[in-house]
């Protein structure tokens, strides 16, 4: 686990009452524990959270622009169509969430976890991603164009027609990853110095023109 939450936890009631009025103060949310709360559709500017449990929470829909997020962990949470355009997290963990079609465009990453997340269709496209694991995940359709990162891993995602357009791949380790129909630029070039399987390099080969015999 990547985000160091408080020993104890603030139960919240309204919890987008809470944030609304959090988000018009200005001010940071630190240790508390929303769970079970509706947020879809939800809209928020700028919100700083800090040392923060979402547990079964529903975001679906929700666009929260700008967020701050730190230490604060997202479990079983439905988090489908959601926009955090603009956001940045540090020590943040997202475990056994849906976020199918979820959009992080030029966010900023240090330090996060996804662990079991369906992600298909998710956009990542402009994000900065320092020390970021994927952990059975499926990324499929997903985005990542133009990131940069350091310190990304995959560990058994499904990446299955990925876009990985202008984001080089050199040094990432995709051995236990499903690539089938990952996307690239015509030139190739964001593949150089991938580590991948013999037989994942069979099916990357198509995209060279290659036709690979026994």
């Amino acid at each position: 686990m990547t985000a160091r939450l408080p020993g104890v936890l603030e139960p919240v009631q309204d919890a987008a009452g809470l944030l609304a009025r959090i988000e018009r103060e200005e001010r940071m949310a630190e240790g508390l524990h929303i769970r079970g709360a509706d947020l879809s559709e939800t809209r928020y500017e700028g919100l700083r959270l800090h040392g923060v449990l979402f547990e079964d929470c529903r975001l679906t829909g929700a666009r929260w622009h700008g967020a701050d997020l730190g230490d604060t962990a997202f479990r079983r949470c439905e988090l489908s169509g959601s926009d955090w355009s603009g956001g940045f997290f540090s020590r943040v963990d997202f475990a056994e969430c849906k976020a199918v079609g979820v959009n992080f465009p030029e966010s900023g990453w240090r330090q996060a976890r996804f662990e079991g997340c369906a992600l298909s269709c998710a956009g990542f496209d402009y994000a900065r991603l320092r020390d970021v694991a994927f952990a059975r995940c499926d990324l499929g359709q997903a985005t990542l164009n133009e990131c940069q990162w350091k310190n990304l891993t995959f560990e058994q995602t499904r990446l299955c027609a990925a876009c990985f357009l202008h984001t080089p791949l050199a040094g990432l380790d995709l051995t236990s990853c499903e690539l089938d129909g990952l996307t690239v630029s015509d030139t190739n070039a964001e593949l150089r110095g991938a580590l991948v399987t013999p037989m994942q390099a069979a099916g990357l080969a198509k995209r060279l023109g290659l036709i690979v015999v026994d």
